[in-house]
C-alpha cells in the first residue's frame, strides 16, 4: 500500500473490534492513553454506543500523535529548537525520503485519517442521522481536517483519501486538500456540540480551526474576511480569555486560553516535555538551587539561540517559555511549556491567542493592529502605533515575530516560514535572513540567524520529501522538487 497506512476492513465485518482501533493507535506511540478504549465488540451490527467508541478511537489517535517528538518536530525543522541527538538532518534541513521522521509523520497521520474516514463513512451510510450522529460525525471531521492540514504543512500535495477502503492514490494538489479540510470544518462548526471542555471538539473549536484554515490555506482557498469574522466570534465567547501572564497557561494552568487541547492525565514519561527539559535539574536541585518550573528531562531539543532575540524586554512569555540553567561550565536553555514530570501537560491544538493573531493578520495593518495590541498588552508589552510599522511588509514581519514567540513548541512555525517565504520577495528575503550563517558570512552579522536551520535560496527544504517507502509502494507518488 503506497501511502503506508493500516488499511481497514468495513466495520460491519464479523468480529471487527473497536479495541483494535484504539489499541493499535496506542501501539504506534508506545504511550498510555486516557480516552479509555473499551472491550472488543463482537456484534455484526454496531449499536449507537459503538459509534461513541469509534469516536474515542480517533481522539485516542490524536492524543497519541501529540506525544513524544511529533508536537515539536516542526520547531526543530524551523528556527525555534535545535537537536543534540537523534535528528540532526531534521535540524539542519538535509532530510531525504528515507529519513526517519519523513516516513513516521506520513504513516502516523494517514493512519489517523483512516480512523476518521472509517467512522465518517459509517455515519454517512445511515438512512437517517440523529442530532447525536451529526455531533459524532462533526468531531470526526474536525480531527480529519487537522490531520490533513498537518500533512499539507509538511509535504504540500498529498493523497486525498475519503474512504477507509482507499488504497494507493496519486497526490492531490495542496489547495484541494485544504479545501476539503475547510468543508469538514464547516460541517463541524455547524453540528459539533457546544463547548463544555477543551479536551473535546466543540462548535467553538471547529470555528477556531476554520478561522485558521481560512487564513493559512493557499490563495485559492484562503478567505481573509471569513477568517477575521470567525476569529472575532471566538474572541467574543466568554468561555475563553487571554491570560494576563503566560505562566498561567503553561505552569499554573489557571487560564481560559485553551479552546481545544489533548490531555494525558496518566503517568507517562513518553511526552514532549521530557525530551525538551534540561538535564541539569536534578543535580542543581540536589545542590539547593531553585530551578523553577520543569522537572528533569532528556534535553534533546534545546532552544535555538536566535529565538531569544525575538522576545522583547518585558515579554512575560519569555520566562514561561524558556528556562536557562547553568552548572559549572554547562548551560542549558530549555522549553518549559510542558513542565510536568509525566504526560499531564495539555498539548494545545488551538488557543484563544491564535484568534487574536488571525484577526490581526486577516484584517491587515490598518484594521488589525488593535488585535495585535490586545495580545501584546496581555503579554506585558506596549502597544504599537502606525509609526512603528511603516508598510505591509513590516506589518507581516511583526505578525510573524509575534506568532513565533507565542507559539513556540505548538506546531505552527515551520508552515509559517513557508507561507512567508512564498508571499513575496520581501517575505523570501526575511526567511533567508533567519537561516544559519552561510559560507563567508561573519558571525554576529545577523542577530536572528538560526543555530542550524539551513534553507536554500529556492526554499525547497520548506517542503519535506515524500517518503521513499511510500513511493516504492506506489508509483503514482511523485517527489517534491529539490529531492
Amino acid at each position: 500500500m503506497g501511502i503506508r497506512y493500516r488499511k481497514m476492513r468495513k466495520i460491519h465485518a464479523l468480529l471487527y473490534t473497536v479495541a483494535f482501533l484504539t489499541t493499535t493507535a496506542t501501539a504506534l506511540t508506545s504511550c498510555n492513553t486516557d480516552y479509555n478504549p473499551t472491550d472488543a465488540i463482537a456484534n455484526t451490527t454496531l449499536t449507537e454506543n459503538d459509534y461513541d467508541k469509534l469516536l474515542t478511537g480517533i481522539y485516542d489517535g490524536l492524543q497519541g500523535f501529540s506525544m513524544a517528538f511529533e508536537p515539536v518536530i516542526d520547531d526543530v525543522s524551523a528556527d525555534n529548537l535545535d537537536n543534540v541527538g537523534w535528528f540532526p538532518n531534521t535540524d539542519n534541513n538535509t532530510l531525504t525520503g528515507s529519513s526517519y521522521y519523513v516516513n513516521n509523520i506520513w504513516e502516523q497521520l494517514y493512519y489517523r485519517v483512516q480512523l476518521a474516514n472509517n467512522l465518517i463513512n459509517l455515519e454517512e451510510a445511515k438512512d437517517k442521522q440523529s442530532d447525536e450522529d451529526r455531533q459524532i460525525e462533526a468531531q470526526a471531521r474536525a480531527m480529519r481536517a487537522w490531520f490533513y492540514e498537518r500533512l499539507c504543512m509538511f509535504y504540500g500535495d498529498v493523497p486525498l483519501l475519503t474512504t477507509s477502503e482507499a488504497d494507493n492514490a496519486p497526490r492531490t494538489k495542496e489547495a484541494l486538500v485544504w479545501s476539503f479540510a475547510k468543508r469538514d470544518l464547516e460541517y463541524a462548526a455547524k453540528y459539533a456540540p457546544d463547548f463544555s471542555s477543551s479536551t473535546y471538539i466543540s462548535k467553538q473549536a471547529a470555528k477556531a480551526l476554520l478561522a485558521r484554515t481560512c487564513l493559512l490555506a493557499p490563495d485559492t482557498v484562503q478567505d481573509l474576511p471569513k477568517a477575521a469574522s470567525l476569529a472575532e466570534e471566538v474572541i467574543a465567547d466568554s468561555n475563553f480569555e487571554l491570560a494576563d501572564d503566560a505562566a498561567k497557561i503553561w505552569q499554573t494552568k489557571t487560564s481560559k486560553e485553551m479552546i481545544f487541547a489533548t490531555v494525558n492525565p496518566s503517568t507517562d514519561a513518553w511526552c514532549p516535555g521530557w525530551f525538551l527539559r534540561s538535564n541539569l535539574v536534578d543535580e542543581l536541585q540536589a545542590a539547593g538551587v531553585n530551578t523553577g518550573y520543569g522537572a528533569q528531562g532528556r534535553y534533546m531539543f534545546p532552544v535555538d539561540n536566535a529565538l531569544m532575540n525575538d522576545f522583547e524586554p518585558g515579554d512575560n512569555r519569555k520566562a514561561a517559555t524558556v528556562r536557562t540553567l547553568t552548572n559549572g561550565t554547562t548551560t542549558t536553555r530549555d522549553l518549559v511549556k510542558y513542565p510536568g514530570p509525566n504526560g499531564v501537560d495539555p498539548y494545545p491544538i488551538v488557543r484563544i491567542a491564535e484568534m487574536y493573531l488571525i484577526a490581526a493578520e486577516a484584517e491587515g495593518r490598518e484594521n488589525g493592529l488593535k488585535w495585535l495590541n490586545a495580545l501584546r498588552a496581555s503579554r506585558g508589552l506596549k502597544a504599537l502605533t502606525a509609526a512603528d510599522i511603516t508598510d505591509d511588509d513590516a506589518y507581516e514581519a511583526r505578525i510573524m515575530q509575534e506568532r513565533r514567540v507565542e507559539f513556540v513548541g505548538e506546531g505552527l512555525r515551520w508552515y509559517d516560514l513557508r507561507r512567508w517565504f512564498n508571499r513575496n520577495a520581501a517575505g523570501r528575503k526575511a526567511v533567508l535572513q533567519l537561516r544559519c550563517y552561510q559560507a563567508g558570512e561573519t558571525a554576529g552579522s545577523r542577530p536572528k540567524a538560526s543555530d542550524a536551520m539551513n534553507i536554500s535560496e529556492d526554499g525547497h527544504e520548506l517542503l519535506w520529501p515524500v517518503p521513499t517507502v511510500a513511493r516504492d509502494n506506489d508509483s503514482a507518488l511523485d517527489q517534491n522538487p529539490g529531492y
